[in-house]
């Protein structure tokens, strides 16, 4: 059991950025029949979501998320000792996208950085590493970035992916704060269903050809390539369902929390029925469980940190929150924690063309 404690560490700030160009999913998606687009969107309550430009990648979110914190929290880019990127979406191959972000951000070059290629998890993975490197390594100041461009991940007609996941990137300052509430994070990981939710060619195990690069019906019913994204819903749905709520549920019993002493649930934006079913097994109300996915759909990696920035830039008044968060998908993977978010800083959501 991957189960950690970290201590005087503190959630300072977190900011978001998405496209500006938006998707409807009742509207567009012309190739799939308007009962059938009707139907998917009152199941997943993905009404529209937000879509990268070829030229838009994971780190230009990212980096005008940051640059917001940087401004709204007097930090200057050489404060920061590491830089921590989640991602499905690097910006090449090779290297890691972190070590163009500490040029492009101005950081220091003495900074640690690198990526994480983690999805739905990312987040709390993030967030364990950021904690790991302040409690275990001495840093003061780590940046988390979490962000993924998963539409280019996706072929455009294929009716399982296209309307349910977006594109958004976030930034998360994590500090050393000497009288901060603790930081509760466990992960859980099972590589035996990776095939659950993954894009099968395209890799080193299975080099591009001719043949994975070719479009066409898949039995599914998706039209994709073999180096188009894969999810295989139902074993998703039932992975969500039972063993991430076992996880949340068993963790909350050994840290003593409930529905009653959590005042926010914070959940990656899989899809709206999904999301339901574990809030209602977990018996959090409505109003303590904030969503995004309707108007900025599925963002991998930064689903709950772009919905906690949304929902605490909407707040007029900051107060101690203990919150509850949870990612969970591509790995398959996924991870719970609880912290105390305290006065946190986070601007309004940026739009970038």
């Amino acid at each position: 059991m991957a189960k950690s404690v970290f201590k005087g560490i503190r959630i300072s700030g977190v900011a978001g950025a998405v496209p500006k160009a938006m998707v409807n999913n009742l509207t567009d998606h012309r190739f799939c029949p308007e009962d059938d687009r009707k139907k998917i969107v009152a199941l997943t309550k993905v009404k529209e979501y937000r879509k990268a430009s070829p030229e838009l990648c994971a780190s230009d979110l990212c980096q005008a998320a940051a640059e917001a914190l940087f401004s709204g929290l007097n930090r200057r880019p050489e404060e920061i000792d590491a830089i921590v990127f989640a991602t499905m979406t690097s910006d090449y191959r090779l290297p890691s996208t972190a070590c163009l972000l500490q040029d492009r951000l101005k950081c220091r070059t003495s900074v640690v950085a690198y990526d994480i290629n983690m999805g739905c998890s990312g987040f709390v993975v993030g967030l364990y590493n950021a904690c790991s490197l302040i409690q275990g390594a001495g840093l003061k100041r780590v940046l988390l970035l979490t962000g993924d461009t998963q539409t280019k991940l996706c072929h455009e007609e294929d009716k399982n992916v296209v309307f349910i996941l977006g594109d958004g990137g976030t930034a998360t300052l994590v500090e050393a704060d000497a009288g901060a509430d603790e930081i509760v994070i466990e992960l859980m990981t099972d590589g035996s269903r990776f095939q659950n939710l993954y894009v099968p060619a395209g890799g080193n195990r299975r080099p591009s050809t001719d043949a994975t690069r070719e479009v066409r019906e898949q039995p599914d019913g998706g039209m994709r390539s073999e180096e188009h994204l894969y999810m295989n819903g139902m074993e998703i749905f039932k992975f969500s369902s039972s063993d991430v709520v076992k996880t949340i549920a068993e963790f909350m019993e050994a840290e003593k929390i409930s529905p009653d002493n959590v005042e926010l649930l914070f959940l990656h934006q899989a899809n709206g029925f999904m999301n339901d079913k574990i809030a209602r097994k977990l018996k959090f109300r409505d109003e303590k469980v904030p969503y995004t996915i309707g108007f900025y759909g599925n963002t991998g990696s930064a689903s709950i940190p772009l919905t906690m920035a949304h929902h605490f830039s909407q707040k007029t008044s900051l107060g101690k929150e203990r919150c509850l968060v949870s990612g969970f998908g591509v790995g398959l993977s996924w991870g719970v924690a609880t912290m105390v978010i305290d006065g946190v800083y986070a601007p309004p959501i940026l739009e970038l063309v």
